[in-house]
């Protein structure tokens, strides 16, 4: 009878696998910018009177405010029942409200690069904490909305609230750089004008039609 010896296989030992260095390092980059996407991400859910305090500028009417990309002044304050405006055909209308039409005129300007304000960059800050936007019965052309700002020059225009008479008291007017339109930058420069008594001596009506210039 013929046996066969069977040897066992002899252990391959293999040494412990060092992990490359461009591994190590990626996994520091990418802790590293987990860490800002967070910071980045609670930045943006903090309250209002947090955001970015450090890069608002504060004034008052007369004053100009400098918010780093851009310069601010409310010339004027006036609070009115009813304004005119155009319609879609460019004839002069006339829109009222129940409650008041807070109509700011406001200069603008820049050092540097042009800068156009959209709907979002400007609105009324009460003094109940409450925001308010540009109303949307006049037409933004006749507005500060939309135009451009160019060094050189101040561009003027009304900008234009129906807010509750009780908002009137402790109003400031908040003017934000425009950011981009996918993420909000809540580290972008802004202008906080008080309006002082913005409440007093309410107009029945006040003309917007060729008041911007």
């Amino acid at each position: 009878m013929v046996t066969t010896e069977v040897r066992p296989a002899a252990a391959v030992e293999s040494a412990p696998a060092k992990a490359p260095f461009l591994t190590r390092t990626g996994r520091f980059v990418l802790g590293v910018a987990l860490a800002a996407a967070a910071v980045y991400a609670q930045s943006l859910a903090m309250p209002f009177e947090q955001k970015g305090s450090f890069l608002t500028r504060h004034g008052s009417v007369g004053q100009i405010v400098s918010a780093d990309r851009f310069n601010a002044r409310v010339d004027k304050v006036t609070a009115a029942k009813s304004v005119d405006t155009s319609d879609s055909t460019g004839k002069t209308a006339k829109v009222q409200t129940s409650h008041v039409f807070l109509v700011l005129d406001v200069s603008g300007t820049v050092d540097k690069e042009p800068l156009k304000l959209g709907s979002f960059d400007v609105w009324l800050h009460s003094g109940d904490g409450r925001r308010y936007l540009a109303t949307d019965k006049v037409d933004p052309s006749l507005t500060l909305v939309g135009r451009w700002l160019q060094a050189g020059w101040w561009i003027s225009g009304p900008l234009v609230f129906e807010v509750p008479k009780e908002a009137l008291p402790g109003a400031k007017l908040v003017i934000t750089a425009p950011s981009s339109a996918f993420v909000e930058d809540s580290f972008a420069p802004e202008a906080e004008i008080d309006l002082g008594d913005a409440a007093a001596g309410v107009q029945e009506f006040h003309s917007l039609v060729g008041a911007g210039s």
